[in-house]
């Protein structure tokens, strides 16, 4: 991949690699961190990297993300500290009309989509990763099989492990 491309890349899918990131890592700060080590990474590593092909920079950003979520491991094992999962926030846009029903609706929506990322947040990393990868960066089980260094039987298996995880504890949260 030549510099010119490697830019290329970074403009196109710089906003979804630090998204990813910001997911990984819990909190904005870390993520920016991660995505400057994680670009910094790649660009030593520009000779690996093919942007040539049809799908050149989807493949180019997902051996990013793999970066990243190695990366992220590392610093997780060097640290061995507790993710916080990192929530947005999602205030009401001042002056928007919305009757009581859009309100309520609105804030259950926001309940649930808190507790899933408190669950997932609390999976394992070698379950949360895979999840992330397939779900949020819509990564092919082959590619994160790849990314990972792991078989991709081992991929679908801790995707099937993390959905059965967090559907035992979704239930738990809806039965409450």
């Amino acid at each position: 991949m030549t510099q010119d491309q490697f830019e290329t890349l970074l403009a196109r899918h710089g906003n979804e690699i630090f998204g990813f990131c910001c997911h990984i890592t819990g909190n904005r700060n870390a993520a920016e961190d991660l995505y400057q080590d994680a670009v910094l990474k790649a660009f030593e590593l520009l000779g690996r990297i093919d942007g040539s092909s049809k799908n050149g920079l989807k493949s180019a950003r997902n051996y990013i993300i793999g970066i990243a979520v190695k990366l992220n491991s590392n610093l997780m094992r060097k640290k061995s500290l507790k993710d916080s999962f990192f929530v947005p926030n999602g205030e009401v846009l001042i002056g928007t009309a919305l009757d009581e029903s859009d309100i309520v609706r609105d804030t259950e929506r926001k309940n649930v989509h808190s507790k899933l990322r408190e669950i997932i947040a609390g999976l394992p990393e070698r379950l949360r990763s895979v999840v992330y990868m397939y779900y949020y960066a819509e990564m092919p089980v082959a590619d994160i099989s790849q990314q990972l260094d792991i078989p991709q039987g081992t991929v679908k298996s801790r995707l099937n492990k993390a959905r059965k995880e967090i559907k035992k504890k979704m239930e738990v949260f809806y039965n409450e």
